[in-house]
């Protein structure tokens, strides 16, 4: 049977403001054409492939993100009343364990805004610097100060990345793996603390910064190889490298194997501009040319359609005056470069489809930061000390790495399955009865006058694998819904605010338990904490959707109608 090629046709003409622009329309072949071309669909290994491949990019700079993190807990119990080298107080302790976190929220305000003009791709490649050059300092730092300023460029990089990570994933996988995906960040994150704590009991904690300053290099190189998202190239007209980009993430094919999800983007990209034009207008900050091209729409397309028909779209024809009307098809950036295009992206937080999502995320965020592993993370050989397992602290820390590896292994292997609403309730649940029972045995058993004779090893060691485990298992589910919850246009900057104020909460978490502890002592503040998870339960149980298996359009109509048409129920 005779290959017959699919002709392109391209089209040239001048929009309404003088510009040239090109509509390339595939020219439909015969049916004998049209059996070579289903013959040629590439199988499902080859189609997920460099999605993989490309979401390893995410996964290396998940290792960057997570080290410094597990990297404070072997730098303050090396150095806290050390009798060598450097040494830190108590309140110093307390500062450098949670220094980092207030100051994230910097990096995720000024990712947020940078992914949305340099794209995610430029995004990942700067957020490298920050985390070489604080590297570099720890493992030269000759005081306290140095430490400090060594924590503060490490954090605003960990910011830095958060937005740039999930949308990539986000926008670079198909719906039926996308969860998978990004979950695999969560095994990563916990295979970077088992590293570190690891590595720890091997040797001194510069040499540790040291190799760690390798990984930026690392993730750099491996970064310069992978392609844009091609919505991001969508938003900003650049249509034949998002055509290159999308055939690149599906198996390295030809146009006309991914034209009809590449004109599904064209469509989801012009309502996207659609209704951020009508914000525009909205809010007041709309400028002539909004009202001209507004006008031009009106009196063109009198109905106002969200989408164009669908066959002009199924055969790729689409009249010059529709891509008059619709900036994203122009081949200038008018939108991008208005004046107000910064202030209108932040004006549009306050819209409901994605204001509905952020206080859902921000409110996740609260009960996974402040329930528990993240208050006591940074002095986690402390608290073991203090529940009678000083003899193995440290080699504890190890353990539980392992833990939250399979934890967070067992999201990856479930997420689909059960679904993450599911899985956050259960996981959740699971964390407010270790925390009660964590917080009985010290008030029984650890009090001076207590029931000492009770005193075992095994009972914490055993509720402290079960905290770890059910923490680990919901600890990716809101950077999960990072990626997908929100609308494209406000993706960057909505992911960037969340992961700003996700930090400011460990901030508060880290930095405030020791003196929890001194004033409600150790079994006050396991009581505390397992009364945070349990209202977590209940949140989650009314609020959080079923988000699983959902196109990322589709997940916005939800939190735009307020249908619960993604709802899942437990019961």
């Amino acid at each position: 049977m005779p290959k017959q090629q699919y002709q392109l046709e391209d089209r040239h003409f001048r929009d309404q403001n003088g510009n040239d622009a090109v509509w390339r329309n595939t020219i439909e072949p015969n049916s004998e054409a049209a059996e070579s071309h289903c013959a040629a669909t590439p199988s499902v290994f080859r189609r997920r492939l460099p999605q993989v491949l490309a979401n390893l990019v995410t996964n290396l700079l998940v290792l960057e993100l997570c080290t410094p993190v597990a990297f404070s807990t072997v730098l303050i119990a090396a150095l806290l009343n050390a009798k060598q080298d450097l040494s830190v107080t108590n309140d110093q302790a307390s500062l450098l364990g949670s220094i980092a976190f207030i100051c994230q929220p910097i990096g995720s305000l000024i990712s947020g805004i940078i992914v949305e003009f340099l794209g995610r791709k430029w995004s990942m490649l700067i957020v490298n610097i920050p985390f070489l050059v604080g590297w570099l300092l720890y493992c030269f730092s000759n005081s306290i100060t140095t430490l400090y300023v060594a924590n503060i460029i490490l954090g605003i990089g960990i910011g830095f990345m958060e937005a740039p990570i999930m949308t990539y994933t986000a926008e670079t996988c198909q719906p039926e793996i996308r969860d998978t995906l990004i979950s695999i960040s969560g095994v990563v994150a916990q295979i970077s603390s088992f590293l570190v704590y690891l590595t720890s009991n091997v040797t001194d904690w510069r040499t540790q910064a040291g190799l760690n300053a390798a990984l930026p290099i690392i993730a750099f190189l491996y970064i310069t190889q992978m392609p844009e998202t091609p919505m991001w190239l969508l938003s900003h007209g650049r249509h034949d490298e998002a055509e290159r980009a999308l055939c690149w993430l599906r198996g390295w094919v030809t146009p006309d194997l991914v034209r009809e999800e590449f004109n599904q983007l064209v469509k989801y990209n012009k309502e996207a501009n659609k209704i951020r034009q009508r914000t525009r207008i909205t809010h007041g900050n709309d400028t002539d040319t909004v009202h001209t091209t507004s006008t031009v729409c009106a009196n063109e397309h009198h109905e106002n359609n969200a989408f164009e028909d669908d066959e002009s779209v199924q055969h790729g024809t689409l009249s010059s005056q529709t891509l008059s009307c619709n900036p994203t098809l122009h081949v200038s950036q008018h939108d991008e470069d208005m004046p107000h295009s910064c202030l209108n992206k932040w004006m549009e937080l306050l819209e409901p489809p994605t204001l509905r999502p952020l206080f859902l995320v921000i409110s996740y965020f609260f009960l996974l930061q402040l329930g528990g592993i993240s208050s006591i993370k940074p002095f986690m050989i402390h608290v073991f000390q203090e529940l009678g397992l000083a003899d193995a602290a440290s080699w504890i820390t190890v353990g539980s790495a392992v833990v939250g590896i399979l934890g967070s292994g067992c999201t990856v292997f479930t997420v689909h399955w059960l679904g993450k609403r599911f899985l956050s309730i259960i996981a959740m649940l699971g964390c407010a009865v270790a925390c009660l029972l964590l917080g009985t045995y010290s008030y029984v058993v650890l009090q001076p006058g207590g029931a000492s004779q009770y005193a075992t090893k095994w009972l914490p060691l055993v509720l402290i694998i079960i905290l770890y485990f059910f923490n680990s298992i919901m600890a990716e589910i809101p950077w999960i819904l990072l990626g997908e919850v929100f609308p494209f246009r406000t993706r960057g900057i909505a992911s960037g605010l969340s992961s700003a104020i996700c930090y400011v909460f460990m901030f508060t978490a880290s930095i405030s338990y020791l003196h929890l502890e001194q004033n409600l002592k150790l079994y006050g503040a396991f009581w505390l904490f397992c009364f945070i998870n349990s209202i977590g339960v209940a949140f989650l149980y009314w609020k959080m959707p079923e988000t699983d298996g959902k196109s990322l359009a589709e997940i916005e109509e939800y939190f735009t109608s307020g249908i619960r048409t993604c709802h899942f129920s437990i019961l």
